[in-house]
């Protein structure tokens, strides 16, 4: 009994280095992949679709990375996949409310697509948002003075880096 309990913990452990490793190789390539465009900003994300957010078992549809070039954000998934694209001019930014003790914001294209965001690290006993914050902040100071939408709800402010 106690040793199919070990067998059980030393495949979970090995299992979570499997998925941890494979991220990191994915966020790597994706990086390389975009080094060249000269991105202001850019960082590891969750997707959530509409059908998927605050609806779902499962918290997101895909990662990647989401990048800025301008005032255009670019969400790319694979090294081969084409990136979405976001004029924020154009589009709508908003903070929305926590979901499972993550901070989320959303991009509303004119279109009326609703793509929910969120980068969170996993702690040991508590996810950490500070990068969804800063992105919404970066993301929100590109938006230019002259489109008239109505802003969404200030996010808090993240901690300062050390």
């Amino acid at each position: 009994m106690l040793q199919g309990a070990l067998f059980g913990a030393i495949g979970a452990v090995i299992g979570i280095f499997i998925v941890l490793i494979v991220k990191n190789q994915k966020v790597t390539s994706l990086k390389r992949n975009i080094a060249h465009l000269g991105a202001e900003y850019s960082g590891f994300f969750y997707y959530a679709s509409p059908n998927r957010y605050k609806k779902a078992l499962k918290v997101y549809d895909s990662s990647g990375i989401l990048y800025l070039i301008g005032n255009v954000l670019y969400y790319k998934t694979g090294t081969a996949a084409a990136p979405i694209a976001f004029n924020l001019a154009e589009c709508t930014l908003q903070m929305e409310p926590d979901w499972r003790k993550l901070k989320w914001f959303s991009i509303t294209t004119p279109a009326g697509i609703k793509y929910y965001f969120d980068s969170y690290k996993m702690g040991a006993f508590s996810n950490n948002s500070e990068e969804t914050l800063r992105a919404y902040n970066v993301f929100q100071s590109k938006i230019p003075a002259y489109t008239q939408r109505p802003p969404g709800p200030p996010p808090p402010s993240p901690p300062p880096i050390n």
